[in-house]
């Protein structure tokens, strides 16, 4: 699941970033595809590129948690990626365009 969501966030990262703004005919600015709101692209950008460290981050704690012999470390690193995945679903809402 946590190669699933890195490429998820990879995946939303290049979008934005390779087709999330365009320019009119009439000008060579280029403006956010999200109504012309530069401040949504750059959320998603954000999202995305963090969402893909988180992903990473916590792919190397699994792989190195039966080594850790700390049940205390155990708990805490448990209890964020808990956090943080809770976190981050609760914030997937506000990147939905009207």
């Amino acid at each position: 699941a946590r190669i699933a969501s890195a490429v998820f966030a990879l995946i939303v990262f290049a979008c934005l970033v390779g087709e999330g703004y365009t320019n009119s005919p009439r000008s060579s600015q280029l403006y956010c595809v999200f109504n012309h709101n530069e401040d949504a692209c750059r959320y998603g950008i954000g999202i995305g590129v963090l969402a893909f460290l988180a992903c990473i981050f916590f792919f190397m704690v699994d792989a190195y948690f039966p080594q850790i012999s700390s049940a205390a470390d155990r708990k805490y690193l448990v209890l964020a990626d808990l956090g943080f995945s809770g976190t981050a679903w609760a914030g997937l809402p506000a990147m939905a365009v009207p």
